[in-house]
């Protein structure tokens, strides 16, 4: 049976706000990538400084996730969605704007601010507006964050590298959605429950799916931020051609994530997450290769699909409650915020090739984190 606030919802309002929540949100998430070295030259920054960009930008959502599931008790999901699109659109005219590079530091965490919350607004409310068919109708208007992420660093590439523009579109859409959350103003649902006591098992469980999805975060958020630097350093492209080739990391992934639903039912989460990880790692290998490296990309895009949706559904096997659930999907966004610097640090002592020896290296660690969640589940 539907829930009673999908009853209470026009549907295809409802099918419209998810649609354009997840087609934003896949705009912003690869944007500051394409966007990093027209900010570095403008604000004459190093490739530590840059990455202050990103690492505040991912603070920025880990506290916006905080603070959805929080007013998830007294705002309804329209509401906490307006919020979020209101802080997105003032934070993209704000990157726009800044004059200085503290302004655009500001700007970016405010970015990532309305991110989180509008991310775990949009997840919960459409996980339980559609009753049975909830699963089905995430999965299938979630894809429009794909079709964002492939959009955005093309939009950046056709504009000559210039992410004004494209942030100006993603303003403007922000904007033109507000109208329509007034309209479902009545929807309930999307409460955020608490996580329940813990053992200490479940924690020592809990602490390594959090490490889990920090570390794949940090990868897939890494790729999306330093290809463009890297191909640039490389292979002497314009940031334009880079930001082209970026495309082909999205593309790809929106690929894997539907081979990743065949994929999901000959195999099981865990063997599914570590050989995921495996075939990621051996392609972020090829890509310290330059000539190979847009190829050895785009298959990272492909491998890296699966890990995060499969793990989720290992994570509710192992620990039931979307208390646990909220917990690592914010500790998620701390990924970049730990490991951007590390990146921007060896970027800066070996030059561009260390980027995607330093992304191997997290994605090492990622394994061994999976590797040693399976071990401790078997015994």
């Amino acid at each position: 049976m539907a829930s009673t606030a999908a009853a209470l919802l026009p549907p295809r309002r409802l099918a419209a706000a998810g649609l354009g929540n997840f087609l934003l949100l896949g705009l912003l998430y690869p944007i500051l990538g394409p966007a990093l070295p027209t900010l570095s030259e403008h604000f004459h920054l190093s490739g530590k400084g840059a990455s202050l960009l990103l690492s505040l930008n991912s603070a920025g959502a880990f506290a916006g996730v905080l603070l959805a599931g929080g007013l998830s008790r007294s705002w309804p999901p329209p509401r906490r969605a307006a919020l979020a699109l209101g802080l997105l659109a003032a934070g993209c005219l704000g990157l726009i704007l800044a004059p200085t590079f503290g302004l655009a530091l500001a700007s970016s965490g405010l970015l990532g601010l309305g991110f989180g919350v509008l991310d775990l607004t949009t997840n919960v409310w459409l996980s339980t507006a559609y009753g049975e068919r909830s699963a089905s109708m995430l999965n299938l208007l979630s894809a429009s964050f794909g079709v964002g992420a492939v959009l955005a660093p093309l939009a950046v590439g056709l504009a000559g590298g210039d992410f004004h523009r494209p942030l100006l579109g993603c303003a403007a859409l922000a904007a033109g959605l507000l109208p329509l959350m007034f309209t479902l103003r009545g929807a309930a649902g999307g409460v955020v429950t608490p996580a329940a006591r813990a053992t200490g098992r479940s924690r020592a469980l809990l602490l390594g799916f959090v490490g889990l999805f920090l570390t794949y975060v940090a990868v897939e958020g890494g790729v999306g931020a330093w290809e463009v630097t890297h191909l640039q350093g490389v292979l002497d492209l314009t940031t334009a051609s880079a930001a082209s080739l970026t495309a082909l990391f999205w593309v790809s992934f929106t690929v894997g994530r539907l081979v990743s639903a065949a994929l999901a039912l000959r195999l099981e989460p865990a063997r599914l997450v570590t050989v995921s990880l495996v075939l990621a790692a051996a392609s972020l290998a090829l890509a310290c290769v330059p000539v190979a490296a847009p190829t050895a990309y785009t298959l990272t895009g492909l491998f890296l699909a699966p890990v995060f949706t499969t793990g989720l559904v290992w994570l509710a096997r192992t620990l039931p409650g979307s208390g646990v659930t909220t917990l690592v999907f914010a500790s998620a966004f701390l990924g970049p915020v730990l490991f951007s610097p590390v990146v921007g640090a060896f970027k800066d002592v070996y030059g561009a090739p260390a980027i995607p020896v330093t992304l191997l290296g997290v994605t090492l660690l990622c394994l061994a984190t999976a590797l040693g969640l399976r071990r401790a589940l078997r015994s």
